[in-house]
């Protein structure tokens, strides 16, 4: 990945926060159901698989989701997908606990949802929740203690011993949530219509806490809602149509535990102090979901295509600090995104192939704003005005392909009707331009940024009279986390030190932070037990 610490030094400084504060969105826009929610990232940052709450039948198989069905994700990704339950099979109960870990110890977690979706003559719904806990990260939110031979400091006032830390209670890492859907079939136009509706009650997001270099601690509460409604069209022969709304609103804040160190001259002592920053994560987004699919002759290949629309507006991201940074307010502004994707996949006999391709260009308008007016060479720029706009610019490409073989078995002897095994293989290349105008200094900069993610799955299921298991496993690297030790060295810089005397709006970045490569991996089995 190029390094930013290449721009000119003036523009490094608004180029680092600008991308500090974006990078924000690489949780916020992954804090929903899988589909239909375009995730937006200006750094590659691991996000985790903590939002993986549902089971699915094509995960092993890289994820295929434009031309092939997906028999248990598909009801909680479009409500009116509950439609394709049929006298045969009327609905199902499920468990899939989940787990996921980072490597370098760079985090985990652990999920259990249990839920249901039945059908009843034209009418269907379904529920599920979960509850999940993520596990600590050790990482460098430690402060320095006071030097050898200063006399014990206070702290907010109070005596206290000088020790490598200061004891809190720990924030809570526990997360619930709450899904249910419903909805109705039209038999004489072969139109189906459902709702749902997903509350998060977030009391952490994993990722986050990294993002506050050198504090203490950070303490996260809020919630999220996604809302969905939406239509299915099937014609005989198998074609469908699909269309789907969604609103969601994600509404998190951080407490940042900050400790700094101050010296007093007259007494001759350092006195830590802590103070505790209050930062505010919102994005509002109201999108759109257009499906298409129809299989080819009686070949056993369906092929697909999809549209997807994403407008988000962000009226406040938190001030991340990646290096010690002058906190500045922001008002980053709103982002319009979209997938373009085809689909085609085979299902003949006990095989099954599928490659998806999407086309996926985003676009994100951020700016900062000036509390009070500030003198320039060029004039005097008003309070509230611009001092820096950078727009981005994506143009993303998704691929996936994958694979699964089923084998039959003889029910007599084991009890198990077929044996599964899948296999796929996922990649996601980002790329963007950055475009920056300094009002201030009245310079104007380009920057072109790119990295690749690569998804290895794999899985397998077993089909019993009245049971099916399925274990799901999934790698992804290509990825990183600030404040993660680096045995071996190395890491992606992207923040440098730069001009602490440039006269800018925003004081210039005085240190350096790697991203530590990491490998996420996650483990999913899901119990499913149809109604007949």
């Amino acid at each position: 990945m190029p390094s930013i610490s290449s721009f000119p030094p003036r523009s490094r400084a608004f180029c680092s926060l600008a991308v500090a504060l974006l990078a924000s969105l690489c949780f916020a826009g992954a804090v929903r159901l899988d589909a239909q929610i375009i995730q937006i990232k200006t750094l590659p940052i691991a996000d985790g698989d903590q939002w993986r709450l549902f089971p699915s039948a094509n995960t092993g198989l890289g994820g295929l989701t434009i031309a092939l069905r997906d028999s248990l994700a598909d009801p909680f990704d479009n409500p009116s997908k509950g439609a394709r339950l049929n006298e045969r099979r009327k609905g199902l109960f499920f468990g899939s606990p989940t787990a996921y870990t980072l490597s370098k110890n760079a985090g985990g977690g652990r999920t259990l949802p249990i839920g249901g979706i039945a059908r009843s003559g034209s009418t269907f719904g379904g529920f599920a929740v979960a509850v999940q806990e993520l596990d600590k990260v050790g990482s460098n939110q430690l402060f320095n203690p006071t030097p050898p031979g200063i006399d014990p400091a206070l702290f907010d006032g109070v005596p206290t011993p000088v020790t490598q830390t200061v004891q809190t209670a720990a924030p809570s890492r526990q997360n619930k949530f709450a899904f249910a859907t419903l909805g109705h079939i039209f038999d004489r136009g072969g139109v189906s219509v459902g709702a749902s509706a997903l509350w998060s009650g977030l009391n952490d997001v994993d990722g986050v806490d990294q993002l506050y270099v050198g504090s203490q601690r950070v303490d996260q509460h809020g919630s999220d809602l996604n809302l969905r409604l939406g239509l299915l069209k099937e014609w005989s022969g198998g074609r469908s149509l699909e269309g789907m709304l969604l609103h969601d609103r994600f509404n998190m804040a951080h407490d940042v535990t900050w400790v700094d160190q101050l010296w007093d001259p007259n007494t001759r002592r350092n006195f830590p102090r802590s103070r505790i920053d209050h930062n505010l994560d919102r994005t509002s987004l109201w999108g759109m979901h257009l499906a298409y699919s129809q299989p080819v002759g009686d070949s056993g290949w369906r092929v697909g295509s999809i549209f997807t629309t994403n407008l988000m507006s962000h009226p406040k991201l938190p001030d991340f600090q990646f290096t010690q940074v002058q906190v500045i307010p922001w008002d980053p502004g709103h982002s319009a995104a979209y997938d373009l994707g085809v689909g085609i996949a085979k299902t003949k006999g006990l095989t099954t192939f599928g490659v998806d391709a999407i086309f996926e260009p985003i676009h994100t308008h951020t700016w900062g704003e000036t509390p009070d007016s500030i003198p320039t060479s060029f004039g005097t720029i008003p309070a509230g005005a611009k001092t820096t706009e950078n727009h981005f610019r994506f143009s993303n490409a998704i691929l996936r392909a994958g694979m699964g073989q089923e084998v039959k078995l003889d029910t007599m002897r084991s009890g198990i009707k077929s044996f599964r095994l899948e296999g796929g293989l996922s990649l996601r290349a980002i790329n963007y331009t950055l475009n920056q105008s300094d009002h201030v200094t009245q310079l104007e900069t380009q920057r072109h940024e790119g990295w690749m993610e690569w998804t290895r799955t794999w899985g397998f299921g077993l089909r019993f009279t009245d049971l099916e298991f399925r274990y799901v496993g999934r790698t992804t690297t290509g990825t990183g986390r600030p404040g993660i030790p680096e045995n071996s060295g190395g890491g992606v810089v992207f923040a440098a030190s730069a001009d602490a005397g440039t006269r800018n709006f925003l004081a210039a970045p005085n240190g350096s932070t790697n991203l530590t490569g990491v490998a996420v991996t996650s483990h999913q089995i899901s119990v499913s037990v149809p109604i007949r």
